[in-house]
């Protein structure tokens, strides 16, 4: 009898644990761009550059709230207008784990967390092609947050988000003149739920 109790316990609690954690794969399309803090004579912030995003999420549903973290492969752009060099291209891949807090409003999601990223390379590239290791000119990890809605529709999960950065990227261009170097960008995410 005691056997059966304790069964019977378990598989109860594993019910109530599955209904609460949800995970699964998320790919995102990212649009990112670099801000300089301060203003430079030669150098202006270019346009905002597509990027992606691939990893997998976890959301463990609590009373009322969500916690929901994130472990991505992201591969991002940004570009900086140089007087007489043209557009150069910054090249950016990390390893970025948000962990977003949240509650639902009916079908929607609203979220904040922060975001931590983890840098394994940086290039540069100039519009002739020349292209230029500069990851030694960028801080290893960064603090940043996010913000957003989202929907879940059955197994599928939906985020826009946008991201922003708490510390900077850098505190000197590449080669290039002193300045606080920040980047933003605005994350669309596709996820499914294995469970």
């Amino acid at each position: 009898m005691k056997k059966l109790i304790m069964m019977f316990l378990v598989l109860f609690v594993a019910n109530i644990a599955k209904a609460q954690l949800s995970l699964g794969p998320r790919a995102a399309l990212i649009s990112s761009s670099v801000s300089l803090e301060e203003d430079l004579a030669n150098i202006k912030e270019g346009d905002a550059q597509i990027g992606y995003q691939l990893g997998i999420f976890a959301r463990i549903n609590l009373i009322g709230l969500f916690v929901q973290p994130e472990l991505l492969f992201t591969s991002s752009k940004s570009a900086l207008d140089v007087t007489n060099v043209g557009d150069v291209s910054l090249n950016f891949n990390k390893i970025d784990v948000p962990v977003m807090v949240g509650m639902k409003l009916g079908p929607l999601r609203l979220q904040v967390g922060p975001s931590f990223s983890f840098l394994s390379s940086a290039e540069s590239e100039t519009p002739a092609g020349v292209i230029e290791d500069v990851k030694e000119n960028y801080k290893s990890s960064t603090v940043g947050y996010q913000a957003g809605v989202g929907i879940d529709i059955s197994k599928l999960v939906i985020d826009l988000k946008y991201e922003g950065s708490l510390s900077a990227y850098a505190d000197a261009l590449p080669g290039w003149m002193e300045t606080d170097q920040r980047v933003s960008q605005w994350v669309l995410a596709v996820g499914f739920k294995l469970f």
